[in-house]
């Protein structure tokens, strides 16, 4: 596949191996879609509001104070127990004690990480996401390393060959704009490598978190 470049060939072997410290890192969602990334905590199929529905069923605030940060717990408490209280009386009341949490939850948790926060969307949740969700309840990575190596080793592709077309114009053309859209998309492969290796590598802080900061 990679006939003109052989070192791509060792690049994406090297992808393989560094894959499982791209998914301790938790960063490649960042790297493809940060606006995606950073969007999940705010949707209803996100974590914090499954979290905050999950409380109100078992009535167990401790399920969801996680998500928030220590000084935000007696607010939290506090709207919990209006919540239950209001909830108890089903139907219409239910639900809208329900919305009431789980926006107050989503809030508090977007609030902690310094973002806004303008309500719960029915966006759905990245599959990046969902795949390392499934890796946490499954015990195992597995399926992580095979979703991250497949969407490399696309990008990886899309972008050699925009190189070798590139390159196999300005050779037919020896136009200097051809060999400007020549160098462009070497650049463009050039920096798309470098930019995933460093997402790869980017160290993680104490709590788990990518140094240059926690956002979704």
């Amino acid at each position: 596949m990679f006939k003109k470049f052989p070192s791509v060939n060792r690049l994406v072997r090297l992808s393989r191996v560094l894959v499982p410290t791209l998914v301790i890192a938790g960063a490649l969602t960042f790297a493809v879609n940060p606006q995606k990334a950073e969007a999940h905590c705010d949707s209803a199929q996100g974590p914090v509001a499954i979290a905050a529905l999950r409380a109100l069923e078992t009535n167990d605030v401790s399920l969801v104070l996680p998500y928030v940060a220590p000084e935000m717990e007696v607010e939290l408490s506090a709207a919990f127990e209006e919540a239950t209280s209001v909830r108890s009386m089903g139907g219409d009341a239910q639900k809208l004690a329900d919305k009431y949490f789980i926006d107050t939850t989503v809030r508090l948790h977007r609030l902690g990480e310094g973002a806004p926060f303008t309500g719960v969307t029915d966006e759905s949740v990245p599959e990046a996401i969902i795949a390392a969700d499934e890796a946490m309840e499954s015990g195992s990575p597995e399926a992580v390393y095979a979703f991250l190596n497949e969407a490399m080793q696309e990008g990886i592709e899309a972008n050699y060959h925009r190189v070798v077309e590139a390159r196999d114009h300005a050779a037919a053309e020896n136009t200097v704009e051809a060999n400007r859209e020549r160098v462009e998309a070497e650049l463009i492969f050039e920096k798309y490598i470098y930019e995933l290796y460093l997402t790869i590598t980017s160290p993680v802080g104490h709590e788990g978190e990518i140094e240059a900061g926690h956002q979704h």
